[in-house]
């Protein structure tokens, strides 16, 4: 879909352009290079292209299809990254490490704590119940208050085992929400404080009510649901005195109840103490609730605080919306602008890196490169290379031949060496005489082609002539980035016979040892080549 996506110019003043080369690539002259991210990726659609610009120029890259949750930002160095523990990670933590606990195997042991009780202190007889003493009664209340101690755990318990699953539910809507696919144009679908897939979610992020009701299963576990456990465990501990005092103290008679078992008293203490480890293991498992409970209210804050800082970024102008041309009509998506710090002289390499808003430690995007070369197109350069002369070489000297009748061997002055062309180094200066014009090198559309237009002097010495003499070109030079290709004057040194001689015979009496030779600057069509060397 990517490929397909142009955004509108006229609609956004500093749009993005689609053009010929592709994303990730800047026209020449440009200062503006287009990344864009694929959706449900880490990988960037494309690598940004290395671009040249002026000195102290401002460069931005756009990075196109970001999500409401990430932000990217540009480092030249190495950026040392902060661990931020993610919300989501600690509350999977926290669910893991919940605790699990059932009743259901301790009725038995119950019904047989109380069956023991029976028949240590007795049954009532069949027929008419006999009156039963204040100890009895206290007796047959503590049993009553036994009995009552696991059905009132047991729906604190049954409570606590369903906020567990709705807690853990809460976990992974919110880790499913926070994962979702927002890059594009489906950024307009996170609004977190309005979006009904999290309505369940942000209701069981309230305290409990403070009512009658407040222990009702609908309602976020707290303390008052065990407060009826509670209760039953300090009325049996009210009992227990009545109890021992039951055993221990003699009665009307002179009697004492000391011939009951002690076991009785084992069993009575054994029931409060159960009843007491029960409350323990609610309250730790309350405590683990209300751990999950504050992870789950600070992942809703995190992701409304997440919606904050998007909101805050488009105030901003930090990120955009973008009109886009879709099939079958437009739509927006969103692109942040990366300004780059301006440089001179210097190819400023770094990295763009995206992650999440709340932990940078989290990448959403792998490390994307680039590469931005501050440099004028100068307008005056050295440059070094080869020149074509057309100038005649000619090399005179002395050499030997026959007479017209072939019996004489005669000395000459003859021309012993030429050549219609040679080819010599020079050093040239250029001096661009036109604005630059910029284009990409064929077939390289990564690499830019700077042309420009120069007048041309050039210094060099002509090996071919036998001399250390300097000679000289003066034309014009046309550039391809660092290339030259020069056309102009060569004015170069030729030989001719001195002395008042000619070619020919050597005149009698003539005793030197080489031809005596004079020099003279002549001009001649020349072509060079070249390659810049200041300014690199």
């Amino acid at each position: 879909m990517l490929r397909h996506i142009c955004i509108v110019a006229f609609l956004l003043p500093i749009a993005i352009q689609c053009f010929s080369q592709g994303p990730c690539q800047a026209k020449p002259g440009d200062t503006t290079v287009v990344v864009p991210l694929n959706s449900n990726s880490m990988e960037p659609a494309c690598e940004p292209s290395r671009i040249r610009v002026s000195d102290r120029t401002s460069v931005a890259i756009k990075v196109v299809n970001v999500s409401p949750v990430e932000v990217c930002v540009a480092s030249s160095k190495p950026p040392t990254v902060t661990t931020v523990t993610n919300p989501l990670e600690s509350i999977i933590n926290t669910i893991t490490a919940y605790k699990s606990f059932d009743f259901e195997s301790a009725k038995p042991a119950h019904d047989l704590a109380l069956h023991s009780l029976h028949s240590l202190y007795g049954t009532p007889p069949e027929g008419k119940p006999k009156e039963k003493t204040p100890d009895e009664l206290a007796r047959d209340l503590f049993y009553e208050l036994a009995d009552e101690v696991f059905p009132a755990a047991m729906k604190a318990a049954d409570k606590q085992n369903a906020w567990q699953a709705l807690y853990k539910e809460d976990t992974d809507e919110l880790t499913k929400y926070i994962a979702a696919d927002y890059r594009g144009p489906l950024y307009k679908k996170f609004d977190p404080d309005n979006d009904a897939e999290l309505a369940t979610v942000q209701s069981h992020t309230r305290f409990p009510p403070i009512s009658i009701n407040a222990g009702d299963a609908t309602n976020p576990p707290s303390e008052v649901d065990y407060a009826p456990l509670q209760a039953l465990i300090d009325e049996m501990k009210a009992l227990q005195p009545r109890l021992i005092t039951a055993c221990t103290t003699p009665d009307a008679a002179g009697k004492t109840a000391g011939s009951c078992d002690p076991v009785i008293l084992a069993k009575t203490a054994e029931l409060i103490d159960q009843a007491n480890a029960i409350m323990l293991v609610l309250q730790d498992n309350l405590k683990s609730l209300q751990t999950a409970q504050a992870a789950i209210v600070a992942s809703v804050a995190v992701l409304h605080k997440i919606k904050v800082d998007f909101n805050a970024r488009v105030n901003a102008k930090i990120v955009e919306v973008a009109p886009i041309v879709v099939p079958g009509g437009t739509d927006t998506i969103l692109v942040q602008t990366i300004h780059l710090g301006t440089d001179y002289g210097a190819t400023d390499a770094g990295t763009i890196s995206c992650s999440t808003d709340t932990s940078p430690a989290i990448p959403t995007t792998d490390t994307i490169n680039y590469a931005i070369l501050y440099q004028n197109v100068p307008a005056l350069t050295a440059s070094a290379g080869l020149l074509i002369t057309f100038l005649e070489k000619r090399i005179i000297g002395s050499t030997q031949k026959l007479d017209a009748d072939g019996t004489t061997v005669d000395n000459v002055f003859a021309i012993t060496d030429s050549a219609r062309a040679s080819v010599f180094p020079m050093a040239f200066v250029n001096y661009r005489i036109a604005p630059p014009i910029l284009r990409t090198w064929w077939g390289q559309p990564n690499s830019e082609l700077v042309i420009s237009h120069n007048v041309s002097a050039g210094i060099g010495v002509n090996s071919n002539t036998g001399t250390n003499q300097p000679e000289f070109f003066g034309g014009y030079a046309i550039g391809f980035s660092r290339v030259l290709i020069h056309a102009g004057v060569h004015y170069g040194r030729t030989e001719k016979l001195g002395g008042g001689f000619s070619l020919g015979k050597v005149p009698p009496g003539f005793t030197g040892t080489t031809a005596p030779i004079d020099w003279s600057y002549h001009p001649a069509f020349a072509i060079g080549f070249s390659v810049r060397i200041a300014p690199f």
